[in-house]
């Protein structure tokens, strides 16, 4: 299971693929690098990328902006651990493993509360219609991964924990086996989802959301970023926080901005989006340390349970693993 997802975080090596790189008009020798890690996902970052405010409000403070990409959590996580990203996005899932491992870092913004761009997809041929159904069949999903945890919680719900074949596959490869028919159905997020034709849809995460299963998209920062460069981290998180009230307002908007960063169609961007959650800074300081805080606990200790992390965590290390301090409330650029 997660075990060997821990196992690879003393790898300190990882081979990461730099996807775009700011300039300024001062000399780039004088200028500090900030490292941030992404996802291929029409996010915040990449409204924000698009806007170019990230870059103007690094460049005016003397930092240019690398951005890596990274096709998994997993990958951000050994890249954190070697020191080789300031910054990452990722699936929360991947965050606790980060602070179950002791990994140096910070969660300090939710790029997004995950929605219906994430959810259980079956083969509609096989005619299934209820959770009870999927006794004795095949289901591929990204381990690690929000969508495992998501999974993993409807199984337990519907009592049917060890009763499926979990099949751990990266989104490309669950395609490819959808379409050689080698699974029966899979948890995945948007675009693959939408690549399993045929499909009938049984949960989706913001569905099991509101049954106390809440799936998140988070940013992490180092601790030594985070103490050395405290006041431009508060203004990249202030950046974000402009592309959701954004997205509050004009959603049409995001869409048209994500779609030119990622080169997709509007319409895409929107699919892929989904119901995702984009919450506005102000709303965010609380929701991080209330709701979200006992959600994170929560997945600390199922995941705990099902032996995927070696250590049990508590509420102390998850509230000093949770920092909102370097968010400005309210407050755009």
């Amino acid at each position: 299971m997660l075990k060997k997802f821990l196992r690879f975080l003393v790898i300190v090596g990882v081979t990461l693929t730099l996807t775009a790189c700011t300039s300024t008009k001062k000399s780039t020798t004088s200028m500090k690098v900030i490292r941030i890690g992404i996802l291929r996902v029409p996010n915040d970052v990449a409204a924000t990328h698009q806007m170019k405010i990230l870059k103007k409000a690094c460049a005016q403070n003397g930092y240019k902006v690398k951005y890596i990409t990274f096709d998994s959590g997993v990958d951000a996580n050994k890249a954190l651990l070697s020191n080789s990203v300031d910054l990452a996005t990722m699936g929360d899932t991947n965050a606790v493993v980060a602070m179950a491992a002791a990994i140096p870092a910070k969660l300090v913004w939710i790029n997004d509360v995950i929605g219906n761009n994430e959810a259980l997809v079956v083969k509609k041929k096989l005619g299934i219609r209820q959770a009870q159904d999927l006794r004795g069949l095949k289901i591929a999903t990204p381990f690690a991964s929000t969508s495992h945890y998501s999974l993993m919680m409807y199984l337990q719900q519907q009592h049917l924990t060890d009763q499926v074949t979990l099949v751990d596959m990266q989104t490309p490869e669950i395609v490819a086996a959808w379409q050689r028919d080698d699974i029966d159905g899979a948890y995945t997020w948007q675009p693959s989802l939408d690549s399993l034709h045929a499909s009938t849809t049984l949960v989706s995460s913001d569905q099991l959301a509101e049954r106390g299963a809440l799936t998140a998209n988070v940013t992490l920062v180092t601790n030594k970023f985070a103490q050395q460069h405290a006041e431009i981290l508060r203004q990249i998180l202030s950046t974000l926080g402009t592309a959701h009230t954004l997205y509050q307002q004009q959603p049409q908007k995001i869409y048209q901005l994500t779609a030119q960063q990622m080169n997709i169609t509007s319409n895409e961007a929107k699919q892929q989006i989904g119901t995702s959650s984009w919450l506005p800074s102000d709303q965010l300081v609380q929701f991080m340390n209330t709701e979200f805080a006992k959600q994170f606990y929560q997945t600390s200790q199922f995941m705990y349970q099902r032996q995927t992390l070696n250590s049990r965590p508590n509420l102390q290390q998850i509230q000093q693993f949770i920092d909102t301090q370097f968010i400005i409330e309210g407050k755009t650029r």
